[in-house]
């Protein structure tokens, strides 16, 4: 049976191109790896567009941009008596001169 294989395909005593096959096959089966990880429901539960790192992301944005301040720690009772707040941080401007 090898004879008429060897007939109809014959065999190359040399190697080139197998290197490239290889590296062909080794792409194929990294990706199929890499899609399987991104696809997977514990990359999704983490990384993906409702996942714990853009939830948390998302909250912080919202805050901030509400309050003017990012909130690293739970705030205490505002002190309303000087005019020192944790939302003013010198970034807010005015007119140059006083309003008559």
């Amino acid at each position: 049976m090898d004879i008429y294989r060897n007939k109809i395909f014959p065999l190359k005593s040399d190697q080139k191109g197998q290197s490239t096959v290889e590296y062909i096959l080794l792409f194929a089966v990294v990706t199929s790896l890499v899609f399987a990880i991104l696809n997977s429901n514990g990359f999704n539960r983490i990384f993906g567009e409702n996942g714990m790192i853009a939830e948390t992301y998302r909250q912080q944005l919202e805050f901030s941009y509400r309050h003017g301040f990012v909130r690293n720690t739970p705030s205490s009772a505002p002190n309303y008596s000087g005019s020192s707040h944790e939302s003013y941080n010198g970034k807010f401007f005015s007119a140059a001169d006083p309003y008559p």
